[in-house]
């Protein structure tokens, strides 16, 4: 389905904005499409009764209009205006779980448009127990339609920013609740029979509905047929996928994992993260199941890198997987791997807050693989593995009109969205710094600017500033750039070497920058000859991609070195390929740069 840009800017409300929320409401009953937080993921809502509403919200998602929406109450006095029979079993139900991660299955009033039906005569039925959905559904008054907030394919948004990644001036506002507690859509149950059907998994567990039961048990409904129309969100499409290719690891057998029964509470990773001094304090057996579930990791990574040396790889794993990777001191495996740590290696609750966010993060750090944690339990377990087996087996029908799967957008964030910034240098060096190494300080400035906003590897919330500067070990001070130079990289970028002036290098300009790279090896040498007690922070363009496994060989087998010839002297043309190769070699190199300062994309 087509998607057009209907407003310049999609409204951001904060969750204390009484007035603004009120606003929202009154908008959705006018017709407009309003995203708004719950405990399980963000939804996308609009009037249930207004067929040209529910349109708008299959159009904002690229989303085929086969598939059911859910109807979000803020009462449960409105469940009787929209469906036609409460079924003794769906008022047990509703009696137990709502409010709460559950949506209930039951046969529509004509009450309900059958745009958000998808032509079926039943409705799923919800009611978050998130208190600012809770709020601005009651605002609303009508029932609201919602699928999850995202573009659709996509993992499902569990915060506002997320939500505005994909939204964007596709709806009119997005109501920020913070973060979602549970992290995986609301278990969809089917009431119109005797026996409940569990249609999709989520947090609300089969054990937890039997429990409630006096006789018989919840049964898991089986895959679609043919032609047949999905009686809940998630059976059909392509859902959760990240552009990058998900792969998981299996835990092994027998491992004890937590959190699998934790249908009341949602769980968010603690803020200390396990470390590699607390691999000393495990007794013989903890490390040893912990060396078990992080051996496939780790073979697998080995193995992609050993037939692929530039794959890029991203973990969504626990912290204790983590400490094992930096344990193992391999800088190659190191400067190829992406980390997203949920928190406790063996908890599924952390691992299931964090995946939808998790899988958006290391999409966006461009990983080419993303290797994720699996989990092998009977209760919140099936819901994660429902969702990561989506995402890792992309077998879902791509019908003609859904997006073609791509990373996610990025936005800019305020100053004020971190608690702290930190900030780091590159500094380019070639011997006159009006050609070679000034080319590199703007085409490198280009690419920081373009992947923006950063933040720290180490810490969340912390922002990290990047900057970028250049120098010249023979330079004359104040020269203006080569204008054959200047040319080529306006030609490339739109942008000029115009506020560029040479300067010669020195102790303290190397002191002022994290990361030295200069052109050709024999520079590096010089300066580390000088310098030595730099020289960790000094390579060539050549050195750095070795340094991080980024090794290429010719026919013949030898290793090739990145070789950049002066092209002073020489027509236009020539200017031109030398700053198109320098720009290819800084596109291959960056996210090893951004990984040696310490710095992620967010």
């Amino acid at each position: 389905m087509e998607r057009e840009k209907k407003y310049k800017k999609t409204l951001l409300i904060a969750s204390d904005d009484e007035q603004a929320i009120k606003n929202a409401a009154e908008h959705l009953r006018n017709g407009e499409v309003i995203g708004f937080p719950t405990e399980t993921v963000y939804g996308l809502g609009c009037d249930a009764g207004n067929g040209e509403a529910v349109r708008k919200v299959f159009e904002a998602k690229g989303r085929p209009a086969d598939n059911p929406l859910i109807c979000h109450i803020g009462d449960k006095e409105q469940i009787k205006n929209i469906v036609s029979e409460i079924t003794p079993l769906a008022q047990k139900l509703i009696d137990s779980f709502m409010p709460g991660p559950i949506t209930l299955v039951m046969k529509k009033s004509d009450s309900v448009s059958d745009q958000t039906t998808a032509g079926l005569d039943t409705v799923g039925v919800r009611m978050p127990s998130h208190p600012v959905a809770n709020k601005f559904l009651r605002y609303c008054g009508v029932p609201v339609a919602a699928p999850s907030a995202n573009l659709s394919g996509r993992p499902s948004p569990t915060g506002a920013r997320s939500v505005l990644e994909d939204m964007d001036g596709y709806i009119y506002a997005i109501i920020d609740g913070g973060d979602s507690e549970f992290g995986l859509e609301s278990t969809v149950v089917d009431c119109t029979g005797n026996d409940p059907v569990i249609l999709r998994p989520g947090a609300v567990t089969k054990a937890d509905i039997d429990l409630v039961l006096q006789n018989g048990e919840a049964v898991m409904a089986g895959s679609l047929k043919g032609e047949e129309t999905p009686r809940s969100p998630g059976m059909k499409y392509r859902h959760y996928a990240p552009f990058a290719q998900v792969e998981i690891m299996k835990m092994p057998e027998g491992t004890a994992i937590t959190g699998d029964d934790a249908s009341g509470t949602g769980c968010k990773p603690e803020k200390t993260s396990f470390t590699t001094e607390d691999l000393k304090k495990l007794t013989d057996e903890e490390a040893k199941e912990l060396v078990n579930i992080a051996s496939p990791f780790i073979l697998r990574s080995r193995e992609i890198l050993s037939k692929n040396p530039f794959a890029r790889i991203g973990l969504y794993c626990g912290s204790e997987i983590r400490a094992m990777y930096d344990k193992l001191d391999d800088k190659i495996l190191s400067a190829h791997t992406e980390f997203c740590v949920y928190g406790k290696t063996v908890d599924v609750a952390c691992a299931s807050h964090g995946l939808f966010e998790g899988l958006r993060f290391l999409d966006v750090q461009e990983v080419d693989v993303i290797l994720a944690q699996g989990f092998d339990g009977k209760g919140l377990s099936v819901a994660y593995m429902n969702r990561l087996s989506k995402a890792a087996g992309k077998k879902e029908e791509l019908t003609p009109g859904m997006p073609v799967p791509a990373r996610p957008s990025r936005l800019p964030l305020p100053i004020d969205a971190f608690k702290d910034t930190v900030t780091a240098s590159v500094l380019f060096i070639d011997d006159n710094n009006t050609s070679l190494s000034a080319c590199c300080e703007s085409l490198m400035r280009r690419m920081i600017e373009k992947n923006e906003p950063y933040i720290s590897n180490k810490s969340d919330d912390t922002g990290f500033e990047i900057y970028c500067e250049s120098a010249g070990l023979t330079a004359m001070d104040g020269m203006e750039p080569d204008p054959q130079m200047d040319k080529a990289v306006k030609e490339l970028t739109g942008l000029g070497l115009s506020s560029i002036e040479s300067r010669r290098s020195n102790a303290a300009i190397y002191d002022n920058n994290d990361l030295i790279l200069t052109v050709r090896d024999e520079q590096a040498f010089a300066i580390i000859k000088a310098f030595p007690e730099i020289k960790d922070k000094v390579f060539s363009l050549s050195t750095f991609a070795a340094a991080n496994g980024l090794v290429m060989k010719d026919s013949s087998g030898r290793i090739m070195s990145i070789s950049v010839p002066d092209p002073s002297g020489e027509n236009y043309q020539t200017y031109l390929h030398t700053a198109k190769a320098l720009n290819a070699w800084l596109e291959l190199l960056f996210p090893y740069v951004l990984k040696e300062l310490g710095a992620s994309r967010v």
